[in-house]
Formats: C-alpha cells, sequence, structure tokens
C-alpha cells in the first residue's frame, strides 16, 4: 500500500486532514509578515561620533583613524568605510555574511573601548554604534513643518513628543529625526578681542564656566528645609551676552562687549525645504524617518503608525503641520496585489484549459482543488520557517501552479482510462495510485531539484533567493 492508497482508503481521514491543512493554512497567511523582499539580515554596523566645530581633516586623524586602527582587529571584517565631514564622523563596517550582527556587536564596542584612550578627550559624547542593514530601510517618512515656529523649537517636538510616541509602538526599531537642535551661538569680533587682549581660549573657558549646572545643597531650619536650586544653565542669547568673560581696568568685559549672541541651531548651514504638490517650498520643516523590526509586518505597522499619528497630531500646538509624504507600505501593497491577482488568474486559467479538455465538470473539480490546498499547505510551512508574503515567495508560488496541475491531471486522467475499461471508480483510482505515484513524485523531485543550488547559494544574492527556492 503505498501513501496515495492510504488517503483513497480512508476518506474520513482525507476529509479531515485537508480541512485542518486549510484552516492551519488560512491562519498562517494572515500571520504571515508582508514586505517587499525577504528580511536579510546583513552584518553592517555603524559607528557614529559627533565633535562639533571640527574639521573633516580633523576629524578624520584624531577621531576615524584610532577607531579604524581598533576596528581592524575585529575577526571576519571585509570593509571599513569613513565618511568625514564638518564636526561628524561615520565609519561603516561590514562583516562577512556568515557572523550575525548580534555577535558582532560586543566586539565594536570592545574596540570602541580600547580607542576611547586616543580620541580627543572634550568629545560631547562617547562615540556610539548602531546595526544597519542596507535592505531595511525607512518604512515611512513624516514631515513636521511650522510658519512661526523656529527649526530648534520644531526638532524638540519631534524628538520628544513625536519621536518618543511611535518608538513604543510594537514593531518600530528606531525613528530617526533630521533636524538641528537648539543652542546659542557666540559670535565674537576678532578686533575687539584684540583691543582687550583676549583670546578665543579664554572666551571658551568663561562660556563653560558660566553655564555650568551645580548641586545648591540645602537651607535646613528649626521646621522647614529648603533645597537650593541656582539658576547655571543658561538658555538664550540674551543670558549668554551678560557673561563676564575678563575683567579690564577693574571694569568686566562682558559678551555683548566683544560681539553678541543669538538664537539658533547645530547645523545652520543645512536647509530642509518642504514642497507639496509641487508649491512653494517652506523653509522650516523637519524629516521623521521610521524603521521597523526585522520580521515585522510592514502594512500592518504602517497602520498602527497612522493610527498613532491621528492622536499626536490632536496633542500638537496648532502651529505645526505633522505629514506623511513617504509610506513604503502603499507600494507593498500595490505589488503584492498584484503578485494574488496574478496567482487567481492563473488558477482560473490552469482551471479553464483542464474543463475544455476534459469536458467534464466533476473532473474539472478535483486538480482545481489540488492547487489551493497545496498553496495554503506552503504557507504554513513559510510560517514555521519565519519567511514572509513578498514578491519573491510569491513569484515562487506562481511558478509552482503549473506544477502542481501537471502532477493532478497525470493522476486524473490515467485514473479515467482505467474507468473507460470498466474498472470501478474506487479501483481504477487505487490501481491508478500504484501505477503513477512513483512516476508523478519521481517528476516533481526532478523539478524541485533545479531550485535545490539556490537554496545553498553563498553570498548577497543567495540570501535573498533562498526563500524564493524553499518556497518552490
Amino acid at each position: 500500500m503505498n501513501i496515495s492508497e492510504l488517503f483513497i482508503r480512508k476518506p474520513v481521514m482525507t476529509t479531515l486532514s485537508s480541512v485542518a491543512l486549510v484552516t492551519f493554512g488560512i491562519v498562517a497567511y494572515y500571520q504571515l509578515p508582508i514586505s517587499d523582499l525577504p528580511t536579510v539580515d546583513y552584518p553592517v554596523m555603524t559607528i557614529s561620533v559627533a565633535y562639533p566645530g571640527a574639521s573633516p581633516a580633523t576629524m578624520a586623524s584624531t577621531v576615524a583613524s584610532p577607531l579604524e586602527q581598533e576596528c581592524m582587529q575585529i575577526p571576519g571584517l571585509v570593509s571599513v568605510i569613513s565618511d568625514n565631514t564638518e564636526g561628524q564622523t561615520l565609519i561603516t563596517l561590514t562583516f562577512e555574511l556568515d557572523r550575525t550582527v548580534d555577535l558582532v556587536a560586543p566586539d565594536v564596542q570592545a574596540a570602541i573601548s580600547r580607542a576611547s584612550a586616543n580620541l580627543p578627550t572634550d568629545l560631547p559624547a562617547p562615540p556610539t554604534y548602531s546595526k544597519d542593514n542596507p535592505s531595511d530601510k525607512p518604512i515611512m517618512y513624516l514631515s513636521l513643518r511650522s510658519a512661526t515656529m523656529t527649526a530648534g523649537e520644531m526638532y524638540d517636538y519631534a524628538n520628544r513628543t513625536i519621536g518618543q510616541r511611535i518608538s513604543m509602538i510594537e514593531g518600530v526599531s528606531e525613528v530617526q529625526v533630521y533636524g538641528s537642535k537648539r543652542t546659542v551661538r557666540v559670535q565674537v569680533d576678532p578686533q575687539k578681542l584684540a583691543a582687550y587682549q583676549l583670546g578665543l581660549d579664554e572666551v571658551c573657558q568663561a562660556v563653560q564656566q558660566g553655564t555650568v549646572t551645580i548641586p545648591g545643597g540645602s537651607l535646613n531650619g528649626p521646621f522647614r528645609t529648603f533645597s537650593i536650586e541656582p539658576q547655571g544653565q543658561l538658555l538664550r542669547a540674551a543670558e549668554y551676552e551678560q557673561l563676564i568673560v575678563a575683567y579690564r581696568n577693574d571694569a568686566p568685559v562682558r559678551l555683548n562687549d566683544i560681539g553678541h549672541c543669538i538664537d539658533s541651531v547645530d547645523n545652520d548651514l543645512l536647509d530642509s525645504l518642504f514642497s507639496e504638490h509641487g508649491g512653494q517650498p517652506e523653509h522650516n520643516s523637519i524629516c521623521i524617518t521610521i524603521s521597523r523590526q526585522a520580521g515585522a509586518n510592514t502594512v500592518a505597522l504602517a497602520n498602527r503608525i497612522r493610527a498613532t499619528l491621528d492622536t499626536v497630531r490632536a496633542e500638537l500646538p496648532a502651529s505645526l503641520v505633522l505629514g506623511i509624504f513617504y509610506d513604503r507600505s502603499e507600494k507593498i501593497v500595490e505589488s503584492i496585489v498584484d503578485v494574488k491577482t496574478t496567482i487567481l488568474i492563473a488558477l482560473v486559467l490552469v482551471t479553464a484549459v483542464i474543463f475544455l479538455f476534459l469536458g467534464r465538470v466533476r473532473d474539472t473539480i478535483i486538480p482545481s482543488v489540488a492547487m489551493p490546498f497545496s498553496i495554503l499547505g506552503t504557507f504554513v510551512c513559510m510560517k514555521a520557517l519565519g519567511f514572509s508574503l513578498d514578491n519573491l515567495s510569491l513569484m515562487g508560488l506562481t511558478l509552482c501552479v503549473g506544477f502542481l496541475v501537471d502532477d493532478a491531471i497525470v493522476e486524473l486522467e490515467n485514473t479515467v482510462r482505467h474507468i473507460e475499461k470498466g474498472v470501478a471508480p474506487f479501483e481504477a483510482s487505487i490501481i491508478s495510485a500504484k501505477e503513477i505515484s512513483g512516476t508523478v513524485i519521481s517528476t516533481s523531485v526532478a523539478l524541485m531539484i533545479v531550485f535545490v543550488p539556490l537554496v545553498f547559494m553563498s553570498g548577497v544574492v543567495g540570501r535573498n533567493f533562498h526563500e524564493f527556492a524553499m518556497t518552490v
């Protein structure tokens, strides 16, 4: 007795197995993440260092060089690319594909710790590292703009209010705000510095000492205790202008005597413009990007983000306009719908061709049912293997529709041949299964062998086509 005969002789078991397969297949279909391409975790790390005021040459020699020397010692490193700009260094580390990002992260942290002794001591913050997956770009871009607020004020709202709310959404891995923080710029006149016989180092020291925040202690009375909170942190340009830099002729020299202070942002050389539907560009705008976690459903995550944005808009000031100017889920939905339509059209056309040649509705139903059952069973396996519904996996399903129909038609035609010779349908199906099952299985195995090399292919191409080959 072969496996086909077992299912023929036990119709109740066959029916229950089919119902279970359909049920689990439908559940797996709705739980599969939706994406445009398979989720591939590339072992790429990015180290970022900020050193405001330093030139690109200074960043390369004092910041990038010590970090690169230590990172070279990490095993499995393929390439190191440094990007040094004004006050900013980005180092991209690419590792071999067989190394996972989670195992690389401790090595990168150790390299940063070893290089910290050779870095400038006055860095505002230590170097940071993050995972950088080139295949997983942001799924949504938001625009925050205002006609009355400054760029620094909008950055505070974007970073503290909007960014924190979106980061709490399940499936969001990172929220980046592209803007500049509020800051006070001190612009001094060299001629006035020379007249007072002052140097820039004295000005820097005066600013650093004049804006410190220190604990003030407390005042203890017989019945009450009062906390002393010195207002040592200056926030506005007008407050900075009153700082005393030095004394000349027993008179204080303040910042407004040698220059002036302005309320500005960290980087005033870049301006973010936003134009909607070809309208007039708006200068006061902030860009917010949202990235998803690996394996998260892009479409479902985009819907959750939109629902959160509706709540956030009600809490923002009326002068702020929050909008979405790019949503990758829309393109993914369109692409997936096109592929699904292609599969449905293929199923309908195959069923129509079978009916035209067989001429019997009852015989046409048999191979027609085999196709959706096999596809639903594939969804269960895809869910177990952690695959996603993307263009490549759905392309594999479309390709296999023809394979499924060929096997079903061969089995059906052989059974009909025995029935036409006078054999009872039940016995004809058992005889046909004994005669054809081996041939059908060998044919299917021969077709699958073609895709086996894709499963074991190495490199970036192999990573992307692994899911396609396994789906087939």
